[in-house]
Formats: C-alpha cells, structure tokens, sequence
C-alpha cells in the first residue's frame, strides 16, 4: 500500500499523544493542557483537520465522516 506522508510530516512534527485505559482522564487532561499551553485540541474524529490537507483518495481513515452517506 502506497501511503502519502506529506500530513504526517506537516502536522504530526509537534503532536502529543495521550493514551490510557476508559475513563482516565484523557479528554479531560487534553483539554487542559490545550487551553494552559495555547495547543490544539484535535478531538475525537479529527474534528480539528483543516479541510484540504486530508483528502478522501488519499488519507480515506482521516476522512471517513466526510464521505459518509448518512
């Protein structure tokens, strides 16, 4: 499978993980440290993907809910 990295490399260069069993915390940690450091917060389903850069030929995981027919 031929995979193009050109996101990955653009705006996963400075990305933080966060990673835990259910109800841990981590949405809730996410979301502090966002708003504490002016970061991101890139949410459940990539609701943070500027349009564009993720296209469904492409990056078909990134935007599955764009392509969804109901």
């Amino acid at each position: 499978m031929q995979i193009n990295n050109q996101f990955i490399k653009h705006y996963l260069k400075n990305a933080m993980f966060i990673n835990g069993t259910s109800y841990a915390g981590k949405s809730t940690m996410v979301k502090m440290l966002a708003d504490k450091y002016d970061l991101i917060h890139c949410g459940e389903n990539y609701d943070c993907m500027p349009k564009g850069i993720a296209t469904p030929e492409t990056h078909p995981n990134l935007c599955y809910f764009q392509t969804m027919k109901d």
